[in-house]
């Protein structure tokens, strides 16, 4: 089943493949990710990265996800975050709900909170 299917929003925002960025994003909806994504990304809506795409960094933030490709670094999602059989993932993560589907590859931790932490300031 296609991700978008999952879920009703609409993309705001689409990194498309072949693309390659550094630095950091921040998308008050949803975001597609089928390049290359390297550095934070503050998603207010639903996160995709699509099977070929790669996120690399130490803020990685959304309401939800879907993960087909890979993701490297710390990765908080505030509800529910699937891995699709494609998925990659190496690092920290925290979420509410948790769905992984078979042939994923995790290497790393798994946080799973009932409430989202509070941020320091």
């Amino acid at each position: 089943m296609a991700p978008e299917k999952n879920f009703e929003e609409k993309m705001d925002t689409i990194i498309g493949q072949g693309a390659e960025v550094t630095g950091n994003i921040s998308v008050l909806g949803s975001a597609r990710i089928d390049g290359k994504f390297k550095g934070n990304v503050r998603v207010q809506g639903t996160l995709i990265v699509g099977k070929a795409g790669i996120i690399e960094g130490d803020d990685i933030s959304a309401k939800s996800a879907v993960i087909g490709g890979t993701v490297r670094g710390k990765l908080h999602v505030e509800e529910k975050v699937l891995f699709e059989s494609t998925a990659r993932f190496t690092g920290e993560l925290t979420c509410k709900t948790l769905v992984v589907e078979e042939g994923v590859i995790f290497e790393g931790t798994c946080s799973m909170q009932k409430t989202p932490p509070k941020e320091a300031k």
